[in-house]
């Protein structure tokens, strides 16, 4: 006797867990799906009246490259992921024409995490940047550049971490 009721407990707690499992399944099927998106272009731009890596003097420096960007929203969470990547030709030529012309490759990257907290009043986020600049002069010189920014906001809106490097090197 006490065996079947044991068997019967056991079977009625399988029953229940099953109909749990059954209705977190199918909470989890009517959580709002992701909502991402992407996008890859090209471009070239142009402009003037600016000074290029290591030089004093004003320069035209034309950009051409292509660019990535991805993000991912998810709606239950408020969770914001964004990332940019961008990698360039650069060539850069002094406004007088005099003066050493530089060519080379530029990359940029912006990687984002946000969300929003305590019932949306405050949001957290992490964020990265890294840059990074590479360039032969048409006197042999060379131009470095490497920049990395990163900061932190906690779930309480307060800055956690902040960093900014900075090298260049001129040879």
């Amino acid at each position: 006797m006490r065996t079947a009721a044991g068997h019967t407990w056991v079977v009625l707690a399988l029953l229940a867990l099953s109909a749990g499992l059954m209705l977190v399944a199918a909470g989890t099927a009517r959580a709002e799906p992701a909502i991402t998106g992407t996008e890859v272009s090209t471009f070239t731009e142009s402009f003037s009246d600016e000074s290029f890596l290591c030089q004093e003097e004003l320069y035209t420096v034309t950009v051409t490259g292509r660019m990535v960007v991805h993000f991912t929203f998810l709606p239950d969470t408020g969770a914001f992921h964004f990332h940019e990547f961008v990698h360039a030709q650069v060539e850069a030529v002094p406004l007088d024409g005099t003066g050493t012309t530089y060519t080379g490759t530029f990359r940029a990257s912006d990687s984002e995490n946000i969300r929003a907290v305590k019932h949306g009043d405050v949001l957290a986020e992490v964020d990265t940047d890294m840059n990074r600049a590479v360039a032969h002069g048409s006197d042999g010189s060379k131009a470095y550049l490497n920049e990395h920014a990163h900061f932190t906001l906690n779930a309480n809106g307060e800055l956690t971490a902040d960093l900014h490097t900075t090298r260049m090197v001129c040879a």
